[in-house]
């Protein structure tokens, strides 16, 4: 995001910022700078009066133009003729600086021409955004004197700052939030009022909105202008201001307060309004026709309006001569807007900051901002106005405000608690039950736990003020204690693996349980780890076919690890043993009584494995031919089977216990044996695809197949995978017996060249 330092400084009321104390302020907020410029690179530029426009007399493309600065009377040429008498610019006199380039006077076709004269583009501003040709800047009569320091009105002694932020920090893509934190951090006074503002007329607008979480209009009837303050400003965020008012209007609001809005001409659209799934043709503003599929949209009675916080329509966008408006300001699901960016293949401001969270707090800041703009002009009363949630109660105790901080007296944050409340939080101290009551604004939307409010605690507080402390560090034994299901887990053969919690959406629509939420991230690193699981047997079959793929045939794996909410499971997996053996290494690992069932009703809810549904099934599912649910004192605790061969090669049988519910102690409770750890080691995982080699050795009938095996072990240093008798041939005194022996390429080159070499000489 970039920010202006000028108009960052106009939300201070006692004060005004350096871009220094910006940037010191916002790195300790946790906010990164990433680079600081000047806006311009101009001095001495002045403002001028046009007194007389007269043509070379030497030359057919020149004009001599008189021009009445503070400093005086003084002569510039040009070949831009569009000056008149009376017109107000600015100029370069003699002596005016642009980068190193320092004006002077030079004759031209033998006339004197004292500097020049400005166009928005010689004063630093991308001209484009601001007028349809780069030509000399002229400015309205009355808006500022000769005796005005240009630089300073024309805002060209700005600094633009790009800072980079937190995805869960959304709010701080705005001025208002930005600023707000900056004043709490210096304890300035702050400055944003919105003007009271009633209605003029009542607008007949019906709104209903069924998947957008809010969706609110206002109607506006008249013309009013955009300042040129706010134009430049547009200018200085590369957002073009050749649009009518309104249009600017919704850009100033996505700057300001951070939400997103849209204008149509309300003489183009119904009184009806709602949002809507569509698939179809859309003609986009630019006049272009897209395809979309399954995207948001907004549509009157008779036709879509807008692609919600994406991109207008041209059938209902507001042009120049518009005298009738209508604002709309939404909160609509993150994932849909990203939806419709895509669909379209155009990301605009709006989608970028609709893509992720907007409050309905910052929302309705949005619409209020609107109505503040537009108080001379005819309004309409909010039409669905937008609800903001009441501020959600938080509890710290003080035990963790000290554990956390290393703080003898919570006093130590008192400053950091009135900044706090200077954010719109409201904190009340509660020395007898040792503990702080928070009520967090709604536009924290990323605040939920307790440590989210000692983490903003200590935000403020400024992590540079933590003192470091010596870590004392000596070399100890690690002694654990044994964990009584992985030991028995492990006596009965089983490997364990671990498995990332996090998996896509598609994979999380397994739901054995069938839990009624899915836990979704905010924020991802990619669509791959989106929402928490709610089976560890998608992660576990992963880990089966993994092996597969390496020529690892014999799997027998386990995991505990966490599902949808907080709900720790035991995932097993077998390709070695059939469902009865299975079945029975469960029994024995659980030791409990339990029965294997086909159906089962629990709160509500039906279990039933249905052979009649099977061929219907559009995701990965239990098959229901070969398994069976687990339930233990009335309670379904699990199930255990194969996975339907449509979305499973493996072949293999799962299982799948809630441990939550087992009552302790229980099978996980550790056993009282302590284990010394201190010369455990990690050894690098080899990821390349495993080899055989079938090895037959002559054996008499007194000797021990036991002593061949050892001897493999050794030569392939106890790094074979697997060791299995594939074949026996007795003849006479000898047998011949055929081992399969499983490891990397190198232990069976060793192999090799140990057995195959000695059989050639």
């Amino acid at each position: 995001m970039l920010l202006s330092l000028n108009h960052i400084n106009k939300f201070f009321s006692n004060k005004k910022l350096t871009h220094q104390e910006v940037e010191t302020a916002l790195n300790n907020l946790g906010i990164e700078v990433e680079n600081t410029e000047k806006f311009s690179d101009v001095e001495g530029v002045l403002f001028a009066k046009v007194l007389s426009v007269k043509l070379n007399p030497n030359s057919d493309r020149l004009d001599m133009v008189s021009l009445q600065t503070k400093n005086g009377i003084i002569q510039i040429q040009t070949t831009n003729r569009i000056l008149k008498e009376g017109d107000f610019i600015t100029c370069f006199p003699v002596g005016a600086k642009k980068g190193d380039f320092v004006f002077g006077a030079k004759k031209l076709k033998g006339e004197i021409s004292e500097g020049m004269m400005a166009a928005w583009s010689e004063l630093g501003y991308q001209y484009d955004l601001l007028n349809e040709r780069d030509e000399i800047l002229v400015l309205p009569n009355d808006f500022a004197s000769l005796e005005d320091d240009p630089v300073q009105v024309l805002g060209l002694d700005d600094y633009i700052i790009e800072i980079s932020l937190t995805t869960n920090r959304n709010d701080l893509n705005s001025y208002y939030y930005i600023a707000k934190e900056i004043a709490s951090y210096y304890n300035l006074e702050f400055k944003f009022d919105f003007n009271d503002v009633k209605p003029t007329f009542k607008s007949n607008l019906e709104v209903k909105n069924t998947i957008s979480k809010e969706l609110s209009f206002l109607e506006v009837k008249g013309e009013t202008q955009t300042s040129l303050y706010d134009k430049m400003l547009l200018a200085k965020h590369n957002i073009s201001s050749l649009h009518n008012w309104a249009v600017n209007l919704t850009n100033l609001t996505l700057l300001n307060i951070g939400a997103t809005a849209h204008v149509y001409d309300k003489n183009k659209i119904s009184n009806k309004i709602n949002d809507k799934m569509f698939s179809g043709n859309l003609n986009i503003l630019g006049n272009k026709n897209v395809e979309v599929n399954d995207v948001l949209v907004i549509e009157d009675e008779n036709k879509q309006i807008s692609i919600a916080s994406v991109m207008g329509l041209e059938e209902s966008k507001s042009e120049k001569d518009s005298k009738h408006f209508l604002f709309e300001v939404g909160v609509f699901p993150n994932e849909l807007i990203r939806h419709g960016a895509k669909e379209i293949k155009l990301s605009t401001n709006s989608s970028s900051q609709a893509s992720r969270v907007i409050s309905q707090q910052v929302a309705k800041m949005g619409m209020d901002f609107i109505q503040s703009y537009v108080n001379n002009l005819e309004t309409s009363q909010v039409i669905n106005p937008i609800s903001v949630p009441e501020k959600k109660q938080i509890s710290v105790k003080f035990d963790l405000l000290k554990l956390y901080g290393n703080f003898d007296n919570i006093d130590q944050l008192s400053d950091s608690i009135q900044k706090l409340v200077n954010l719109d939080f409201e904190v009340k101290i509660d020395k007898e039950n040792q503990k702080i009551d928070v009520l967090v604004p709604n536009y924290r939307y990323d605040i939920e736990l307790p440590v989210d409010i000692i983490e903003e605690l200590f935000r403020i507080y400024s992590y540079d003020n933590f003192k470091p402390m010596e870590y004392f560090s000596k070399p100890y034994n690690v002694v654990q204690k044994r964990n009584n299901l992985k030991h028995t887990l492990v006596s009965q053969g089983y490997d364990e693996v671990r498995t990332f919690t996090l998996v896509s959406i598609e994979k999380s629509a397994f739901n054995p349980f069938k839990f009624d939420t899915d836990m979704k991230l905010m924020t991802f690193v990619s669509k791959e780890r989106e929402v928490v699981r709610n089976s560890i047997i998608t992660s576990i079959q992963e880990v089966v076919e993994y092996n597969q793929k390496r020529k690892i045939k014999d799997i027998n794996v386990f995991e505990k690890g966490m599902i949808n909410n907080n709900k720790l499971v035991l995932g097993m997996a077998t390709t070695t043993k059939n469902y009865v053996n299975f079945k029975n290494d469960i029994i024995n690992i659980l030791n409990q009584e339990i029965k294997f069932v086909r159906e089962f009703k629990q709160d509500n809810k039906e279990f039933k494995l249905d052979i009649n549904n099977v061929e219907t099934n559009d995701a990965l599912s239990i098959n229901p031919y070969a398994s069976a649910y687990i339930v233990l004192n009335d309670k379904l605790i699990g199930w255990v089977g194969k996975l339907h061969p449509k979305y499973d090669s493996t072949d293999a049988l799962y299982a799948e216990i809630l441990l939550d519910s087992f009552a302790k102690p229980s099978i996980l409770e550790d056993i009282n044996k302590p284990i010394n750890s201190n010369n455990f080691a990690y050894q690098s995982v080899n990821t390349n695809p495993l080899k055989t080699i079938d090895l037959t050795f002559s054996l008499t009938k007194e000797e021990y197949l036991e002593n061949i095996i050892k001897e493999i072990e050794k030569t392939t240093n106890n790094n074979a995978f697997s060791i299995k008798k594939i074949d026996e041939y007795h003849k006479d005194d000898t047998k011949q017996i055929t081992l399969q022996i499983t490891a990397s390429e190198e232990e069976i080159e060793l192999l090799n060249n140990k057995y195959n070499s000695q059989k050639g000489e």
